[in-house]
């Protein structure tokens, strides 16, 4: 069986890969890059705002703040095509953030994402972000 989008899905799994990257780097020129000029992202599940990705970038700024460290894995990663230059993306993510000290304590988030994205003169871009948080601990 083959399939004739492979190349866009490995593209769109990049994007994702970036992103989280960009996050766990706190580069938030790459990490807003990863989104459309008019892009939407939604955090509130988390807390967080929703808005903008300069917005979310900000509150994410005053939010990784307070860790010395993170790590992020994503999988569990389902694409389904929409149009030619369209598709809804689900995946899973699970973080860990250290908060430093004489005693490190350590936060766990797990939860997934729900996208929209689209293919643009610049490659595949998030258009719409979802986060929907299962737990923190």
């Amino acid at each position: 069986m083959q399939d004739a989008r492979a190349g866009d899905r490995i593209l769109i799994s990049e994007l994702l890969n970036t992103y989280s990257y960009a996050m766990l780097d706190r580069d938030f020129d790459v990490w807003t890059g990863c989104f459309t000029a008019d892009g939407h992202a939604d955090y509130t599940t988390a807390g967080g705002v929703a808005g903008t990705p300069a917005e979310a970038a900000e509150w994410l700024k005053g939010v990784f703040g307070m860790f010395d460290i993170s790590a992020s894995q994503a999988s569990n990663v389902v694409i389904e095509f929409t149009g030619d230059d369209t598709a809804n993306v689900r995946s899973m993510y699970k973080m860990v953030m250290r908060i430093p000290g004489d005693t490190p304590h350590y936060m766990e988030a797990c939860g997934w994402y729900r996208d929209k994205v689209k293919r643009t003169s610049d490659g595949w871009k998030i258009a719409d972000r979802f986060e929907q948080l299962l737990y923190m601990r």
